[in-house]
């Protein structure tokens, strides 16, 4: 990009969603995240959700000291009409989402506008990569290293890159054209994947870009969202289906791939819950999709129990071992160009991306090839 382009995009104002739901405890963490960015046109909407603890007098501390800041107080409605009052209210061309206990790298923004900036019209949205981070800010893992740019319809819903709703930044015309996020889920008792939705909505129309860097710090804890591993399962379930139906020229290859992987996530869900009724049934469909995926999951199993049993004898025998401490460093800490590594899982291949990326060239499975086309 050219001085002249970075000139300009410097006075581009990109509007920052803050959905908040009782978020006294990292919300003033994730501000802070926001106004240290290095690009500084910024239109900071947080929408306070109906919360009971000190989340909006957290927020009128930080808008009397940065008039970029703008807080919109509503009913406990759930995280997506949360976003979709921000989006609503917001005046900027490029919208990005931000969870209230999550983090950005300074330059977060500026790298995500850069990537999506020059881009044509058809390239409707841009996400960057995660690193987990506990309550005090630390880094425990990376994320999945894996991405794709360009038209991702079929390996978004396959492989789920984002990961997460802070590292997704969209043109309004997005908006324009798919709306805003759905909230149903929410009404259903099924929330927790609304982002996953959008994002498939907006693939099924678009092209999306990649910054393929840890900037998010995806913060993991026992009052996230996230945390409830039943309702998390059953709402990705749902999600994967509606898509499904929604696009019946997807290609019977990409439906069972799709439905394995789903059905890959809620089983690990199930099987962390104990709820071995639940865990059977996504296990049946991972079974009907992929016999061999479904059998390497049973000998993990039989593996892994086998594995604690023996630990329990020896444990009577020898004193377990001191535990390690380990060295972690605070997600600020992290230089953005430092790699992410790994995936998942074994289900994730380099034979299956590649083929699923041969059917997104193709144009078949989303609108935005044949909308460019047009």
């Amino acid at each position: 990009m050219t001085e002249m382009d970075m000139s300009t995009m410097s006075g581009i104002w990109v509007a920052v969603v803050i959905p908040a739901y009782n978020a006294g405890d990292y919300l003033a963490q994730t501000l802070q995240s926001v106004l240290g960015q290095t690009h500084k046109a910024l239109e900071i909407i947080v929408v306070d959700d109906g919360s009971t603890d000190d989340t909006a007098l957290i927020c009128r501390r930080f808008a009397a000291r940065d008039q970029r800041i703008r807080i919109l107080s509503t009913e406990n409605r759930g995280v997506a009409a949360a976003r979709n009052t921000g989006i609503e209210a917001s005046k900027s061309n490029y919208i990005a989402f931000l969870d209230a206990d999550d983090l950005w790298h300074p330059t977060y923004i500026e790298r995500m506008l850069s990537a999506l900036y020059s881009l044509p019209e058809i390239w409707g949205a841009v996400y960057a990569l995660h690193r987990f981070i506990d309550s005090e800010g630390y880094c425990t893992r990376s994320g999945s290293s894996l991405n794709a740019r360009d038209s991702i319809f079929s390996r978004h819903l396959v492989f789920r890159f984002v990961g997460n709703g802070s590292g997704f930044m969209i043109r309004r015309a997005v908006v324009d054209k798919i709306g805003g996020y759905d909230s149903s889920y929410t009404r259903q008792g099924i929330g927790g994947c609304e982002d996953f939705d959008f994002e498939l909505r907006t693939a099924e129309h678009f092209k999306i870009e990649t910054v393929p860097l840890g900037l998010v710090g995806y913060r993991s804890h026992s009052a996230a969202m996230s945390s409830d591993r039943s309702r998390m399962a059953r709402s990705l379930l749902a999600v994967t289906e509606r898509c499904i139906a929604r696009n019946p020229q997807l290609p019977a290859f990409v439906v069972s791939c799709a439905r394995a992987s789903a059905n890959l996530y809620a089983f690990s869900k199930f099987a962390a819950l104990k709820d071995w009724s639940s865990a059977a049934t996504s296990l049946k469909h991972i079974y009907h999709h992929s016999p061999m995926l479904a059998s390497g999951i049973l000998a993990k199993l039989i593996l892994s129990k086998a594995k604690r049993t023996t630990r329990r004898a020896l444990s009577k025998v020898w004193p377990p071992r001191e535990q390690k401490q380990k060295n972690l460093r605070k997600f600020e800490e992290i230089d953005p160009l430092v790699p992410l590594v790994g995936g998942w899982s074994r289900f994730r291949t380099k034979a299956l991306l590649s083929r699923l990326s041969e059917i997104d060239r193709s144009g078949k499975c989303s609108a935005a090839t044949s909308s460019q086309e047009a």
